[in-house]
């Protein structure tokens, strides 16, 4: 086997192992974050508010595999409401703390039919920044971003430890 080769034996999976430990750890970062708001929030203080707007936002994204072109549309729905803390109204547009989340198209509708213009719905806020405002308290992408982290930096510490395994057994 000539040197490089021998170098890409042990350099491919370092480098893979790499990316996919800082991808994994990153998403772990944000889905952890997600699931802490959304603890937090459990605590928060709740008043009513009233639902100003409702509807869905169609994201539609474009590519290429295997030669072929596909589409994949999601939904994200969109809640706009008014509350009330200590004589000051606020506006709102969160309805789940952390990331905001797309979803297909029955799971966003069935989101958006919950919050219809006009109706009562119970806001939990922030008492030391009363803007920050949620519907629900539930944390939608954290456990996924876990999950999916976890599963990535896993991945990249057993692509690291081959890459390094490789490279001294080669020495």
């Amino acid at each position: 086997m000539d040197t490089t080769s021998s170098v890409f034996t042990f350099l491919i999976p370092l480098l893979l192992g790499g990316v996919f430990a800082v991808l994994g750890i990153g998403l772990l970062f944000f889905g952890l974050r997600d699931r802490k708001k959304a603890k937090a929030a459990e605590a928060w203080p709740t008043v009513n508010g009233v639902i100003v707007s409702s509807r869905l936002d169609q994201n539609t994204r474009t590519g290429r595999r295997d030669g072929r072109t596909y589409t994949h549309i999601t939904y994200a729905p969109v809640i706009e409401y008014t509350y009330e803390v200590s004589g000051k109204t606020y506006q709102g547009n969160h309805i789940f703390p952390g990331a905001t989340m797309s979803y297909d198209l029955g799971t966003a509708q069935n989101i958006v039919n919950r919050y219809q213009p006009g109706s009562r719905a119970t806001v939990h806020y922030d008492s030391g920044n009363p803007v920050e405002a949620v519907l629900e308290i539930k944390a939608k992408g954290g456990n996924l971003f876990v999950i999916i982290g976890g599963v990535f930096a896993v991945m990249g510490v057993i692509g690291f430890c081959i890459g390094a395994l490789i490279m001294f057994v080669s020495l």
